[in-house]
């Protein structure tokens, strides 16, 4: 299976946590973060969409898509300055959708795949509780987790993607 556009979005995707890991750190300013967040999920769009509609890839295809679609919105509510509640509702969505992702994987087989998904849900539900109830403590879970997640989850399994290491 050629994963390689998966991988690339993958690296990009790597770049997105470890900006807001820098963002929940406060060495970021989140209007200026959001600009290589917004881009990095646009380059994640082409490849998942070169995956689904060039490659015929639809179920990674689509994982690449929803990730991209997340951090270009996610990109545009920083350089926007919006409301992080209302995004919050959209991070939930995405997070029960990784859910559902990581229990396919698991039934197929796919445990490496599964894990990355269940570590994603974990991302996406401490954004979603530190958006919404504005405890410090969520939002020091997530800022660790996204930077373990940047490297673990996404640029180097995205390096051995491109690399044409299959694993799973």
């Amino acid at each position: 299976m050629q994963l390689e556009p998966v991988g690339t979005a993958m690296v990009f995707y790597g770049l997105v946590l470890f900006m807001f890991t820098w963002q929940l750190f406060g060495k970021v300013d989140p209007k200026a973060a959001g600009y290589p967040i917004a881009m990095a999920g646009f380059i994640g769009l082409l490849m998942g969409l070169y995956a689904y509609i060039g490659l015929g890839l639809a179920l990674p295809g689509t994982l690449v898509i929803i990730f991209a679609v997340t951090f270009m919105i996610a990109g545009l509510w920083g350089v926007r300055g919006l409301d992080p509640k209302t995004l919050a509702y959209f991070l939930l969505y995405l997070g029960i959708a990784d859910a559902i992702y990581a229990v396919y994987f698991a039934i197929v087989g796919l445990f490496i795949f599964s894990a990355f998904c269940w570590a994603w849900f974990v991302v996406y539900m401490l954004f979603v509780l530190a958006l919404l109830t504005g405890k410090p403590a969520y939002a020091a879970g997530a800022k660790y987790w996204c930077l373990i997640c940047s490297f673990a989850t996404l640029l180097v399994p995205g390096f051995l993607l491109i690399a044409g290491v299959v694993f799973g």
